[in-house]
């Protein structure tokens, strides 16, 4: 009785133990889920918009980006998308065991990726693009042989793809471009049989393309630009059918281009550009006929364009610059009608520009500058009328410049520098209201500036220089109120330099050297506020240099020499402080030099030579330019006293010349500190004493010394002898006795 009794006990007991653990099994989802979704809340730190506001009462399938299973309550989505969110991913969501959909897109989450959402068996997509992620990405989510979209893109993760990554076979699209990631493509990447899409540019991966990559047979696009890839491409990517774009620019790629690339029939983007392909452009290439975009620029390809190419009618962009490609343009060029931008430059092409490529009417850019191109513009140029930018210099053109170009209104650029262009620049081109960059310098153009150019009111770069112009600059110059480059040297212009430049506020650059131009320098100049760059060298400008010209304190290179100009030069020029290039030579200049010029501290050349200048040379002046690095020159000159101990303080100068002035004394100990010397001369002067060996033979780099023509005696030192790189030395003309030592050099003349 008492063991019936026992045992209708135990059975009573399981079942209530049964009942019990049927209702616990029954809870956990939703109290878990709940739990995981609050512990999410609370690893965010900032919320400004109060996205999870109403996270704290009603259904949790109620809350805002939360989806859950209408029939079982269970979340399957979380979805939060450019939120603002601030914090990290809790690991607590790998408690969500239905989860299905992850998007964190556009927030500013921090620290690792949890391992623990490698426990969400049905995950589907993963994203967290655009976020501030960093740590590697964790092998776990290898186990999501469910999940189809993996977009880690634009983070901060580091370390390699983990191979585990291999196993999601239901993977369709995998992003992790603009990361820190390292190391190799996975070897078994071949695995990801649903694969379409791979973007993993902007990283630091290494290694060769793997071969399982031909594996892929439903791929459609991969993009691995900008990374450290290395090798030739795998043959195999031929057998990728479905393959549409193929973005593998800016790697360190080397060998041919494979012609398997032509079995990829559905390609639309083929993007190669920046890395070391060698041998020729494949020939097949021209099968891929639904291609779009062919960059292939920056390599080392060193065949003709293959004929087929001009098959690809399709083509908007066809971009082979920067390579070793030679031979002609082929006059089929002209049937690639769909052309938007077409560049060429930096090849060895020759011949003639075909007059087909005027049927191009789509082109906005043509770029074919840096060739060896002859003969002429095409002369009905003119029918592209959607062109924006037309980049030819640096080839051997000849003729003028069509008058047709005027018909192309929607010019930004016209780069015709370099060539042998002739004639003048053509009447009409004040109808190109966008044109911003106009260059015809260092050709061989003759003619007055036609007065409709100064309608180009959008200009910004107008360079005329190393030409045959001539005429007058006239006021009309002032218009161009966006011009920051006006280069016009070496041509025949006459006349006072306008004042009306005064009114372009925005220039940097103004180069009017080696030209006619007469008259004062225009203190109007100082308006510029902008100027670095003041070049009016080698004109016939006259009167004193004004001293408002010394208000323009972003000036880095004033070139003043060889005019005629009278006066002392300004002590303002101390308010120069940005200056590195004084260049005031072969003028009129007279005074001292001004002791302000101690303020121009950064000067790495400064020419005072051929001038009347007088007094000494200041020591304060020499001592504040120990940083210059070229040239200092105060020759011809009137200049007295002694050579200031300061100048060994010149520590990294190549050239000082202070010959034919009227200095006195000796030759100071100190100049031993300009170490780097490559010349000195201090010839015609007035020194005397002896040459002290040691001022010169730490002179390392010192190849020419010329101190003829002065007052120096004594004993020629043998010590110059260890000045090894000297190939020139004059001592002629002083008072010096003995052997020279250097006679076996044949570097001191007689």
């Amino acid at each position: 009785m008492e063991s019936h009794q026992r045992v209708s006990l135990v059975i009573v007991i399981v079942i209530v133990c049964s009942a019990l653990v049927t209702v616990l099994s029954a809870r956990p989802s939703l109290e878990v889920e709940v739990e995981a979704l609050k512990a999410f809340k609370k690893s965010i730190t900032s919320d400004p918009n109060g996205a999870l506001a109403d996270w704290t009462s009603s259904h949790h399938c109620n809350w805002s980006g939360i989806a859950c299973d209408p029939s079982t309550n269970q979340v399957i989505s979380i979805s939060l998308v450019e939120k603002q969110l601030k914090g990290e991913i809790s690991p607590f969501l790998g408690n969500i065991s239905g989860l299905q959909v992850l998007d964190l897109t556009s927030n500013t989450f921090t620290g690792h990726i949890p391992g623990e959402l490698g426990l969400c068996s049905q995950l589907s997509q993963l994203v967290l693009y655009q976020n501030s992620l960093s740590g590697s990405i964790p092998p776990e989510l290898g186990n999501h042989s469910n999940l189809q979209l993996l977009d880690l893109r634009d983070n901060l993760l580091s370390g390699s793809i983990p191979e585990s990554i291999c196993n999601c076979r239901n993977l369709s699209l995998f992003g992790v471009e603009f990361n820190n990631l390292t190391g190799k493509i996975p070897s078994n990447i071949g695995n990801l049989v649903n694969l379409q899409v791979f973007i993993a540019n902007g990283n630091n991966f290494v290694g060769s393309l793997p071969a399982s990559i031909g594996k892929l047979g439903a791929f459609k696009a991969v993009d691995l630009s900008g990374n450290r890839l290395s090798g030739a491409l795998p043959r195999e990517l031929g057998n990728l059918s479905n393959l549409e774009q193929l973005v593998l620019f800016g790697n360190s790629f080397v060998g041919e281009i494979p012609s398997e690339l032509s079995q990829c029939e559905k390609l639309t983007n083929l993007e190669l550009y920046g890395n070391k392909f060698t041998g020729g452009i494949p020939s097949e290439l021209g099968n891929l006929v639904h291609l779009e975009t062919l960059r292939l620029y920056k390599n080392r390809l060193n065949s003709t364009i293959p004929p087929s190419i001009f098959r690809l009618k399709s083509l908007t962009h066809l971009e082979l610059s920067l390579n070793e490609l030679t031979g002609t343009i082929s006059s089929e060029l002209g049937s690639l009608r769909s052309l938007q931008v077409l560049t060429l430059h930096s090849n060895k092409f020759t011949g003639e520009i075909p007059s087909s490529l005027t049927n191009l009417t789509n082109l906005t850019y043509l770029s074919m500058s840096l060739n060896y191109l002859t003969g002429k513009l095409p002369s009905n140029i003119g029918f592209l009328y959607n062109l924006q930018k037309l980049v030819m210099n640096g080839n051997l053109l000849e003729g003028a410049i069509p008058s047709s170009i005027t018909n192309c209104t929607n010019l930004l650029v016209i780069s015709l520098a370099y060539n042998r262009i002739t004639g003048k620049i053509p009447q009409g081109l004040g109808q190109l209201p966008n044109l911003t960059f106009f260059s015809v310098g260092s050709n061989k153009m003759f003619g007055e500036i036609p007065d409709d150019l100064f309608n180009c009111t959008s200009l910004a770069t107008l360079d005329l220089g190393l030409n045959n112009f001539s005429g007058y600059l006239k006021p009309g110059i002032g218009n161009l109120s966006n011009l920051k480059n006006l280069r016009a040297t070496s041509n025949s212009f006459v006349g006072r330099i306008p004042p009306e430049i005064a009114q372009l506020s925005q220039l940097i650059v103004l180069t009017l050297g080696e030209n006619r131009f007469s008259g004062p320098v225009p203190p109007q100049l100082s308006k510029l506020s902008q100027l670095q760059g003041l070049s009016l060298h080698d004109n016939a400008l006259e009167g004193a240099i004004p001293e408002k010209l010394f208000e323009l304190k972003e000036l880095t290179d004033l070139e003043l020499q060889h005019n005629k100009l009278t006066g002392p030069i300004p002590d303002t020029v101390s308010k120069l402080e940005l200056l590195s290039y004084l260049n005031l030579q072969g003028n009129m200049l007279n005074g001292s030099i001004p002791k302000g010029m101690a303020h121009l501290n950064r000067l790495t050349t400064l020419d005072l030579s051929h001038n009347r200048l007088s007094g000494s040379i200041p020591g304060s002046v020499v001592s504040s330019l120990k940083s210059m690095q070229i040239y200092l020159n105060f020759s011809y000159n009137f200049l007295d006293g002694s050579i200031p101990d300061e100048l060994g303080m010149l520590e990294m100068v190549q050239a000082i010349d202070i010959s034919n002035n009227n200095l006195s004394g000796i030759i100071p100990k100190s100049i031993e500190g300009c170490r780097n010397l490559y010349s000195l001369d201090l010839s015609g002067n007035e020194l005397s004493g002896p040459i002290q060996a040691e001022v010169f033979v730490k002179m390392d780099t010192l190849t020419s010394l010329n101190l003829s023509r002065n007052s120096l005696d004594g004993e020629l030192p043998e010590k110059l002898t260890n000045l090894k790189h000297l190939s020139s030395l004059d001592l002629s003309q002083n008072h010096l006795t003995g052997c020279n030592p250097l006679r076996a050099l044949q570097t001191f003349p007689p």
